[in-house]
C-alpha cells in the first residue's frame, strides 16, 4: 500500500508546497529515498530557487491515509480545464492553479461541478452582449465555455421541461461582482424568453422587472472600500413566468416578487472613511431640478452630516445626475407615479436634514436650538409638529404601573434617538418600495399556478478587523446556505452512485450543523441576545457574560473566548474563525423608536409618510414571518427583534430553496486594488474556502471524483493493453484495461455505464498513457532514423562516384583549355596590334576633318544670321502695314452696322405696332375662325370621300374573293381530273396525256391570275396606308390650329371668348352629325369584314391540299389588319369628339343626373381611353386581335364591364390563381417556360389593365389589395420553398407589369390623352403595396431559411469531418478532447451544399430576378459564415489544429460552390471563418509566430484572436501555448478593447435591394389547359 502511494513520486514529478505570498508554489522532485520506514524526498522550487526536503515515516503516512504527502501536480493535459471536477488530483493547490491559469487567459468563469466560479475581471469584457446570449440560448451547459448565461439557460430550460421552480444563488464578498452577475442573469431571462436580443422585443412587464435593479441599487447599494456598488442588503427575486399551454406554447415573464434581508440601517447615519451613504442621496443632490432642490432645501452632498462622514461624495466614472434620471425612469416603469416619486424624494431630503439637527448639551440635558434651520426644514418636510418632535428627541417617557414619568436625555442619548428615527423611517421606506414593486409586478391570484426562477443575491462570508452584529447575521446566513449547499452536493453525489449501482459507503463530510445550533438553537446566541434585548437594563456586557457562561466550555468546539478582554467572542465558522465585538449588539438588535416618537410620526400631516410607516400586524402564531420592529412600548412579547426577524426570513428562504432546483454561482474578488486581471493568490484562496468550493471538492474526493463512460475511457486508454485484447464491447475493453493497470480494487468501481476512480488514478493512467505513447514514438523514431541514415549512405556513395567522374573530366578539360588559351593568345596579340595601328590612323584623320568642319560651320553661321535679320525686318514691316489696314476696315464696318441696326429697329417698331393693332381687332380672330371652319369642312369632305373609297375597295375585295373561290373550285376539279388522267396514263392513253397537259396549263394560268390579284390587293393596302398617313397629318394640323386659337383666345376679352365658344360648339354639333353618318358606313364595312373573316361563314376558306393557300392567307390577314386598325381609329376619334370627355380642357365634366346617365357616362369616357390602350399585347407581332367595331364591339364591351364589376371575378382570381393554385414544381428534366411560370402575374395584370381601361380605378385598387392579401397569407405560411420562390418571382413580375402600365398612362397623358389622375394614384398605391409585399416575402422567407439553416451550419461546417487523415473527437469535456474516431454529426457539408443547390435550382426554375437570387444566396452564406465563426469562438475544448484543417476544407467546398454558381462575392462572408481556421493550423511557439498570425488573420480583431488562442487546445505531441505568448496577445487586445467586438452580429443583415422593375414587352394571355377561369377568360379576351 505504501509502495503504491510512493510509486507516483518519481524523479521530475511536480508537487505543491505552501507559500505565504503565492498560497502554493510548485517544486520538482530531485531525489527520493526509502530506507526502512523512513521516507525522504528532496524538491527544487524553480520560482525562488530554494530546495525543500520532505521527511516522514511509513506508519505515520499510513495512519493519515497518505494525506501528508505533498499534493501532486495534474498532468499537462488537464491544465486550464474548464471544470475543476475533471481534475485528477482534486486539492486546494490544483484548484488555485487552474483558476489562476484560466484567469491569466482572461477566462473569468470556471465550473466546479455544479458550481460556477466567477472571477471579477474589474474590466469590461465583451461577453455579455445580445450575440453572446443568442449563442447560449438553447445550448447544453457543457457545450460551450463556462458562463453565467449557461447557468441561467440551464435553469430556464429545467423550469420549462421539468416543470419545477428554480433558484440561482449568487454569493461572494463585497466587490466580487454579485450584483452585476444577478443583473446579467435577469437581463438574460428577459431576452431569451422574448426571442429578441434588443430592448424593442422586451415587453412592458419585462422592462418593469429589469427596472427593479436600478431602484434597489439606488436605495440599497453604496460605495465601500471594497466595492463601488456594494449591496448592503440581501435580495431574493422570484421572476414569474407564464405557464405554456397548447394554445400559447411560448413562455414569457409575467411578473416578479422581491424579498429583502437585513438592510444595513447603520450606514444611513455613519460611513467609514472613503465610503458613501446610499446612492439615492447623492443622486438627489446632484440630479434634482433647481426648483425642487430649493423646495427640499438641498445643497451639495458635503453640507449634510449623513453624507460627508466618509469624505467621498463622488465615484470615478459614475454620473450621479444621470443615475438620478435612470432611477426616476425605473420608478415610473414599475408603476410609481411622478407625484409619489417626489414624495419619496421628500422623505429622503427630510432624513438628510434630520442628520443636520444640532443637539447641544446644557448641563446633563440635551437641547435643540430654536433657530436650527435643519430642524425646521426636517419637520416641515415630514409634516410633524415641531414642539412634539423636539420634545421626544430630547426626552423619554417611562411607564410604570401607576404613572408615566418623563425624563431628560443627555446629548449622546438624544443623538441616538434622532438617528433611530432616521433609520426607522428609511427602513420603512425601503420596505414600502419593495412592497409596491411586488404589488405592481405580481398578481396574487395566479402565483400558485406559475413557475418561477429565483435569483438570490446575498452577501458572502465577511471577516474584518472589527466584526459587529451585521457580520454576525451575514455569517449566520452563509452557514445556513453552506449547509444547504453541502447537503445538495452530497445528495447529487450519492444519487449518481445509486444510479450506477456501485458499491459505496456513506460519504463523511464536515457538517456545520453544530455551528448553526450554536447560533439559532434553543438557548443559543440569538435566544440569549433576544432575552437580553427585552430586559430594561439589558446591556452588551451582561450579554457577553451570559455567552461565556453558556458556551465557554470545553465541550463547545465552535465557541471560543479571547485570551484578552471581555468584550468579544469567537465563532469557528466553516470558512474561518471570526471574532465579533459585542459592542452595539443590543442596540442594533432592538433598532426601535419610542411610542412617543411613533405617535408624532403618525400624527404627521404628510399622508405619504403615514402610509410608509404604517405597520401591518401579522398573526401572532406565525413564527416564520413576524412583524417588523416598530414601537418600543407595550408588552415585551410583542416586540420582535431584528435577529428574530432575520432568523424567520432565513428559515423561509431555506424552505423556498429546498422546494426548488438550485444552481450556484460563487463570485470571487481577485485583488483588493480592483485592478484588471490581477491575481492575489492568498485572497482568492481565502474566498474559495469561504464560498464552499473547497468543501465541495473534499466531499467529491471522499468518493470517486473521476469518472468516464466506458466508450470514452476505452477510446482513450485502449493502447495500454495489447491489440489482441481489443474487443468491440467498450465495457469489456474497459475492464481489461483497468484490471491490467490498477491492482487495487478499492481504487475504482464499475458502474452500469461509467467507470469511477479514486482521486489521483486518472493522473496515473495519463502517466502510463504518456509513457506508452513515448515508447511507441521512440520505436517509430528508431526505424525512421535507420531508414533515413541508410538512404543518406546510399546517396553519399552515389555522390562519391559522381564526384570522381566529375574531377577526372575536369582535369582533362583543364589541359585542353590550356592549349586552347595559348593558341588564342597568339591570335589575340596579332589582332590587338592591328587594331592599335588602325585606331591611331583614324584618330588623326578625324582630327583633320573636325577642324575643317568647324571652320566651315562658323562661316555658314555668319551668313545665316545675316539672312535672319533681313527676313525679320521684312516681316515686321508687313505685320505693321496689315495691322493698320485691318484697323481702318473694322472701324468702317462697325459704323455701317450701327447705321443698319438703327434703320431696322425703326422699321421693326412700326411693324410691331401694326401687328398689335391687328391682334386687338375681333375681325382678325373671326377671319382665323372662318379659316378653321373651312379647313374642318374640307377635312370632313375628305373623310367622306375616303370612306366611300374604302367601301368600294371592300366591295372589290369581296368580288375578288368570289373569283378566287370559283378559280380554286376549278383548280380542284382540274386536279381531280388530273389524278384520274394520271391513272389512265399508265394504260398508255395518249389522249389522256394531252388532256392532262392542258389542265396543267390551265392551272398555271389560274395561279398567275391569283398572283396578279394578290399584287392588286397589296397596292390597295399601300394606298390605304397612305390615306391613313394623310389623315393623321390633317389631324395634327387641326390640332395645331386649335392650339393656336386657344393661345390667341387667352388675350381676348371675356365677351369675345364667350362668342367664340358658341361658334365652336356649333361646329362640334355639325362634326358630330357628320360622324354619325360615318358610323353607319363603318357598321356596313364591319359587317362585310366579319362575313369575310368569320370561321362560320357560308363561304369556307379555300384550301389547297388541305391547307390555306399562303398568298391568299397573307393578303387577307394584311387587309383585315389594315381595315380593322382604320375602323378602330375612326371609332376612337368619333367617340372622343361626339361625347364629352371626363376632364375637358374647356369645359368641366357634368355630373350625372340619373342612374342611367351615371352608367352611360363611364362607358362614354371608357371609349375615350381606347386610343390610349388599343391593344394590351403591347404590339406583339403587330396584330391587333379580332375586330371590335360597331354593334359587336359595344356588346363585347358591355359584357366585359359586367364581368369586371362582378364580385365573382375577384373570388375566381383569389381562389384559382392564388389560394388553390397548383404551382408547377421545379424540375431540371421538364423545365417550364416563362409564360407557364408567370401566367398568374400576367392574368392579374391583364385584368388590372382592363379595369383601368374602363375607368374602374377604385374597383382595380380593391381587387389588387385583396389579391395581395391572399398572396401574403399564402406565402407567410412558408410550407415549401417552391411556394415562396414562385410567388416572389410572380410578385416581381406583377410589379413590372404595373410599372409598364404606369409608364404607358403617363405617355398617353403627355400626348394629349385624358387626365388619369385617379388611375395614376391607384397604380402608384398598388405599386407601393407590391413593393412592401415583395420585401415582406423576401424577409419572411429569409428568416425561415435561416431557421432551417441554424440546425445545419454547426454540424456541417464546424463538426463535419470529411478529411479521413485529420479525424478528431467532438467536444464534451475531458473525454471529448481526444480519440481516434469521430462521432458522426447530424448534417454533413454535402447536405448543406445540396440544400443550397436545391434552393438555387428552385429560384432558377421560377425565373427569379438574378439580383434577388444573388441577395438570397449571399445572405444565407453570410449567416453560415457568421454562425459558424461565432460558434467556433464559444465552443470549448474544440479548437485544435486538426479541427482547423477540417474547417478549412469545408469552407473551401463552400467557396467552390459559390464560384460555380456565379456568386463569388458571397465568399467574402466566409473569410473570417477561414482565417480563424488558419489560425488554428499556424505555429504558435514564438512571438514571431504571433506576428505572423496577426498578419495572416488581418480580418480578425485582437480580441477575437485572443479568444481563439485561449480556446486552443494542444493535442498529443502538440506544443501548448505559453503564458508569455498569451500575454503578448492580451496586451494587443487591450489597446483596441473599446472598439473590438468578440462575436459577429448575426442580425445586422443588409437591407433588401429591390431590383428596378423592367419593362414588360408583352402581357401574356396564356391560361393553362387544366384551369377553369371563365370570368378571367372573358376579361382577357376583351383585350
Amino acid at each position: 500500500m505504501a509502495e503504491k502511494a510512493l510509486e507516483v513520486y518519481t524523479r521530475g514529478t511536480e508537487a505543491w508546497f505552501p507559500d505565504e505570498q503565492e498560497g502554493w508554489i510548485m517544486g520538482k522532485l530531485v531525489s527520493k529515498s526509502v530506507e526502512g520506514d523512513n521516507v525522504k524526498m528532496s524538491f527544487h522550487i524553480d520560482a525562488n530557487g530554494k530546495d525543500v526536503t520532505y521527511e516522514s515515516t511509513l506508519p505515520k503516512l499510513a495512519a493519515n491515509k497518505f494525506a501528508d504527502l505533498p499534493p501532486l501536480q495534474n498532468p499537462p493535459a488537464l491544465d486550464g480545464i474548464d471544470d475543476l471536477a475533471m481534475l485528477s488530483y482534486l486539492h486546494e493547490p490544483a484548484v488555485l492553479h487552474n483558476i489562476r491559469l484560466r484567469y491569466a487567459q482572461e477566462n473569468i468563469y470556471t465550473y466546479s461541478g455544479i458550481v460556477l466560479i466567477a472571477m471579477n475581471p474589474f474590466a469590461k469584457v465583451p461577453i455579455y452582449g445580445s450575440d453572446i446570449m443568442r449563442e447560449y440560448s438553447g445550448k447544453r451547459r457543457d457545450e460551450l465555455e463556462p458562463h453565467l448565461f449557461a447557468v441561467a439557460e440551464e435553469a430556464y430550460r429545467s423550469m420549462i421541461e421539468d416543470k419545477k421552480n428554480q433558484s440561482i444563488i449568487v454569493s461572494g464578498e463585497s466587490g466580487a461582482g454579485k450584483t452585476q452577475s444577478a443583473r446579467y442573469i435577469m437581463r438574460y431571462f428577459a431576452t431569451v424568453e422574448s426571442g429578441n436580443a434588443t430592448t424593442a422585443g422586451v415587453s412592458e412587464v419585462e422592462q418593469a422587472v429589469l427596472a427593479t435593479n436600478p431602484i434597489m441599487e439606488a436605495f440599497g447599494n453604496s460605495k465601500t472600500t471594497r466595492n463601488d456598488n456594494s449591496s448592503r442588503f440581501g435580495k431574493y427575486m422570484e421572476i414569474l413566468f407564464s405557464t405554456p399551454t397548447p394554445q400559447n406554447p411560448s413562455v414569457r415573464i409575467t411578473g416578479a416578487k422581491i424579498r429583502t434581508y437585513l438592510l444595513e440601517r447603520s450606514r444611513l447615519i455613519f460611513q467609514p472613511a472613503t465610503e458613501r451613504n446610499y446612492h439615492i442621496f447623492y443622486q438627489l443632490c446632484a440630479g434634482a431640478p433647481a426648483a425642487e432642490r430649493k423646495d427640499l432645501g438641498l445643497g451639495s452632498w458635503d453640507s449634510f452630516f449623513y453624507l460627508n462622514q466618509g469624505g467621498t461624495g463622488t465615484i470615478p466614472g459614475v454620473d450621479d445626475a444621470a443615475d438620478f434620471v435612470e432611477t426616476s425612469k425605473a420608478l415610473s416603469d414599475v408603476g410609481i407615479s411622478l407625484q409619489t416619486q417626489w414624495s419619496i424624494f421628500k422623505i429622503c431630503a427630510a432624513l438628510l436634514h434630520i442628520g443636520n439637527i444640532k443637539i447641544e448639551a446644557k448641563r446633563d440635558e440635551a437641547q435643540i436650538p430654536d433657530n436650527d434651520a435643519a430642524f425646521a426644514m426636517a419637520t416641515q418636510l415630514l409634516g410633524v409638529d415641531e414642539k412634539e418632535f423636539k420634545k421626544w428627541i430630547t426626552k423619554k417617557q417611562i411607564t410604570t404601573r401607576s404613572e408615566k414619568i418623563v425624563t431628560n436625555l443627555n446629548q449622546y442619548q438624544a443623538t441616538i434617538g434622532r438617528d433611530s428615527v432616521a433609520k426607522f423611517i428609511y427602513s420603512m421606506l425601503f420596505d414600502w418600495l419593495v412592497k409596491v414593486i411586488n404589488t405592481n409586478l405580481s398578481r396574487e391570484e395566479v402565483l400558485a399556478t406559475q413557475r418561477f426562477i429565483g435569483v438570490l443575491d446575498i452577501y458572502g462570508f465577511e471577516h474584518f478587523k472589527k466584526n459587529s452584529f451585521e457580520q454576525f447575521c451575514i455569517n449566520y446566513a452563509n452557514e445556513k446556505l453552506q449547509q444547504e449547499f453541502n447537503a445538495h452536493v452530497f445528495k447529487l453525489e450519492q444519487e449518481e452512485y445509486i444510479a450506477e449501482k456501485i458499491n459505496w459507503s456513506f460519504i463523511d463530510f464536515n457538517d456545520n450543523q453544530p455551528c448553526i445550533d450554536l447560533i439559532e438553537g434553543k438557548l443559543g446566541i440569538l435566544d440569549l441576545l433576544d432575552e437580553e434585548s427585552r430586559l430594561p437594563s439589558g446591556a452588551d456586557a451582561s450579554l457577553i457574560t451570559k455567552l461565556y457562561q453558556r458556551f465557554g466550555t470545553a465541550q463547545q468546539k465552535f465557541f471560543e473566548k479571547p485570551r484578552f478582554g471581555q468584550s468579544a467572542f469567537t465563532i469557528k465558522h466553516y470558512a474561518t474563525d471570526v471574532t465579533y465585538d459585542i459592542d452595539g449588539f443590543i442596540e442594533k438588535n432592538k433598532d426601535t423608536v419610542s411610542d412617543e416618537q411613533m405617535a408624532v410620526l403618525n400624527a404627521s400631516e404628510f399622508e405619504f409618510l403615514k402610509e410608509v410607516i404604517k405597520i401591518e400586524e401579522e398573526p401572532k402564531l406565525e413564527v416564520t414571518s413576524p412583524p417588523r420592529p416598530g414601537r418600543a412600548g407595550g408588552s415585551s412579547l410583542k416586540k420582535p427583534t431584528l435577529g428574530t426577524i432575520f432568523k424567520a426570513s432565513l428559515v423561509k428562504l431555506m424552505d423556498t430553496i429546498r422546494q426548488t432546483e438550485v444552481h450556484y454561482i460563487r463570485c470571487i474578488k481577485p485583488n483588493m486594488a480592483k485592478a484588471a486581471f490581477q491575481f492575489e493568490p492568498q485572497m482568492v484562496l481565502q474566498q474559495l474556502r469561504a464560498c464552499g468550493v473547497l468543501e465541495t471538492i473534499r466531499i467529491s474526493c471522499a468518493g470517486y471524483p473521476s469518472r468516464a463512460t466506458f466508450a470514452d475511457f476505452a477510446d482513450r486508454y485502449y493502447l495500454l493493453v495489447p491489440s489482441k485484447s481489443w474487443v468491440p464491447d467498450p465495457k469489456n475493453l474497459t475492464v481489461s484495461i483497468v484490471n491490467k493497470v490498477i491492482s487495487e480494487e478499492d481504487k475504482y468501481q464499475m458502474g452500469l455505464t461509467k467507470v469511477f476512480f479514486r482521486a489521483g488514478q486518472l493522473a496515473y493512467l495519463e502517466k502510463l498513457r504518456s509513457e506508452r505513447q513515448r515508447a511507441c514514438v521512440i520505436l517509430i523514431q528508431k526505424n525512421v532514423r535507420r531508414a533515413v541514415y541508410r538512404r543518406r549512405y546510399l546517396r553519399m556513395r552515389a555522390a562519391a562516384i559522381t564526384i570522381q567522374t566529375a574531377v577526372r573530366g575536369w582535369l582533362a578539360r583543364k589541359l585542353y583549355k590550356g592549349l586552347r588559351e595559348t593558341h588564342a593568345a597568339i591570335i589575340i596579340q596579332r589582332n590587338v596590334r592591328t587594331w592599335l595601328s588602325r585606331k591611331r590612323y583614324q584618330r588623326l584623320r578625324d582630327a583633320v576633318v573636325k577642324i575643317q568642319s568647324t571652320y566651315r560651320m562658323a562661316v555658314a553661321k555668319a551668313q545665316a544670321q545675316a539672312l535672319r535679320r533681313l527676313n525679320a525686318a521684312i516681316k515686321i514691316q508687313k505685320t505693321y502695314r496689315g495691322y493698320r489696314t485691318r484697323k481702318w476696315y473694322k472701324q468702317t464696318k462697325k459704323r455701317l452696322v450701327l447705321v443698319q441696326a438703327c434703320v431696322r429697329r425703326r422699321q421693326a417698331i412700326k411693324e410691331l405696332k401694326v401687328l398689335k393693332a391687328e391682334a386687338r381687332s375681333v375681325g382678325k380672330l373671326k377671319e382665323t375662325n372662318y379659316k378653321l371652319e373651312g379647313k374642318v369642312v374640307e377635312l370632313s369632305q375628305a373623310l367622306a370621300a375616303k370612306n366611300e373609297e374604302n367601301a368600294r375597295i371592300l366591295e372589290k375585295i369581296a368580288s375578288l374573293e368570289e373569283q378566287v373561290k370559283s378559280w380554286r373550285e376549278k383548280y380542284e376539279k382540274a386536279e381531280t381530273t388530273g389524278k384520274s388522267a394520271a391513272a389512265q396514263l399508265n394504260e398508255g392513253s395518249a389522249e389522256l396525256k394531252q388532256e392532262l397537259q392542258a389542265l396543267k396549263q390551265e392551272n398555271q394560268g389560274v395561279s398567275k391570275e391569283n398572283e396578279k390579284l394578290t399584287g392588286m390587293l397589296k397596292k390597295r393596302d399601300d394606298q390605304i396606308a397612305k390615306l391613313e398617313e394623310s389623315l393623321s397629318a390633317h389631324k395634327e394640323e387641326v390640332n395645331k390650329l386649335k392650339e393656336g386659337a386657344r393661345n390667341a383666345a387667352k388675350h381676348e376679352d371675356p365677351e369675345v371668348v364667350s362668342a367664340l365658344k358658341k361658334e365652336v360648339a356649333t361646329l362640334r354639333d355639325q362634326m358630330a352629325r357628320l360622324l354619325a353618318g360615318k358610323y353607319r358606313a363603318d357598321r356596313v364595312a364591319d359587317a362585310m369584314l366579319a362575313s369575310v373573316t368569320s370561321p362560320t361563314s357560308d363561304h369556307p376558306t379555300p384550301r389547297v391540299n388541305g391547307a390555306i393557300s399562303p398568298p391568299f392567307a397573307l393578303s387577307t390577314e394584311t387587309s383585315r389588319t389594315s381595315v380593322t386598325a382604320q375602323i378602330e381609329m375612326d371609332m376612337a376619334a368619333a367617340a372622343a369628339k361626339a361625347r364629352p370627355r371626363r376632364h375637358s380642357f374647356v369645359e368641366g365634366a357634368p355630373p350625372p343626373t340619373s342612374p342611367g346617365a351615371e352608367r352611360a357616362a363611364p362607358v362614354a369616357a371608357r371609349k375615350n381611353r381606347t386610343s390610349i390602350m388599343i391593344d394590351t399585347s403591347l404590339g406583339a407581332n403587330g396584330i391587333a386581335g379580332p375586330p371590335s367595331a360597331g354593334a359587336g364591339l359595344v356588346l363585347q364591351t358591355e359584357r366585359s364591364v359586367r364581368v369586371l364589376e362582378d364580385k365573382a371575378l375577384e373570388e375566381e382570381i383569389i381562389d384559382a390563381l392564388v389560394t388553390n393554385l397548383r404551382i408547377p414544381l421545379p424540375s431540371t428534366q421538364t423545365v417550364a417556360t416563362r409564360k407557364e411560370i408567370f401566367f398568374p402575374a400576367h392574368l392579374i395584370g391583364s385584368t388590372m389593365v382592363q379595369l383601368l381601361r374602363h375607368d374602374l380605378a377604385g374597383r382595380m385598387l380593391g381587387l389588387m389589395t385583396n389579391v395581395m392579401k391572399a398572396i401574403q397569407s399564402l406565402t407567410m405560411k412558408f410550407e415549401d420553398d417552391y411556394v415562396s420562390a414562385f410567388w416572389l418571382s410572380n410578385c416581381y413580375e406583377l410589379l413590372c407589369v404595373v410599372r409598364t402600365t404606369q409608364e404607358k398612362e403617363r405617355a398617353a397623358r403627355r400626348t394629349g390623352g385624358p387626365d388619369a389622375g385617379e388611375a395614376e394614384r391607384s397604380l402608384e398605391k398598388v405599386r407601393n403595396d407590391l413593393d412592401y409585399l415583395l420585401i415582406e416575402i423576401y424577409h419572411g422567407w429569409i428568416k425561415e431559411l435561416k431557421k432551417r439553416l441554424a440546425n445545419m451550419i454547426v454540424p456541417a461546417v464546424i463538426e463535419n469531418q470529411s478529411l479521413p487523415g485529420y479525424i478528431c473527437k467532438q467536444s464534451g469535456g475531458l473525454w471529448g478532447k481526444w480519440g481516434k474516431s469521430s462521432s458522426s454529426s447530424q448534417f454533413t457539408i454535402e447536405q448543406l451544399l445540396n440544400f443550397l443547390s436545391k434552393l438555387s435550382k428552385t429560384m432558377r426554375c421560377y425565373y427569379m430576378e438574378d439580383s434577388m437570387t444573388r441577395q438570397i444566396l449571399t445572405e444565407l452564406l453570410r449567416v453560415i459564415g457568421v454562425s459558424a465563426f461565432n460558434h467556433l469562438l464559444m465552443r470549448k475544448n474544440f479548437c485544435t489544429w486538426k479541427r482547423g484543417v477540417q474547417i478549412q476544407y469545408n469552407v473551401s467546398r463552400l467557396e467552390e460552390w459559390c464560384t460555380s454558381h456565379g456568386i463569388a462575392e458571397a465568399t467574402l462572408h466566409l473569410q473570417q471563418l477561414l482565417q480563424a481556421a488558419k489560425l488554428l493550423t499556424l505555429n504558435k511557439t514564438s512571438p514571431q509566430d504571433i506576428e505572423t498570425i496577426f498578419d495572416v488573420c488581418f480580418l480578425l480583431n485582437p480580441t477575437q484572436i485572443k479568444k481563439l488562442l485561449s480556446l486552443y487546445y494542444a493535442a498529443d505531441f502538440d506544443s501548448p501555448l505559453s503564458p508569455e505568448l498569451l500575454k503578448i496577445v492580451a496586451s494587443r487586445a487591450v489597446l483596441n478593447e473599446k472598439s473590438d467586438v468578440l462575436l459577429l452580429d448575426l442580425e445586422q443583415s443588409p437591407d433588401f435591394a429591390k431590383p428596378s422593375p423592367r419593362v414588360v414587352e408583352t402581357i401574356e394571355r396564356f391560361v393553362p389547359a387544366w384551369m377553369s377561369l371563365p370570368n378571367v377568360a372573358v376579361v382577357v379576351g376583351a383585350n
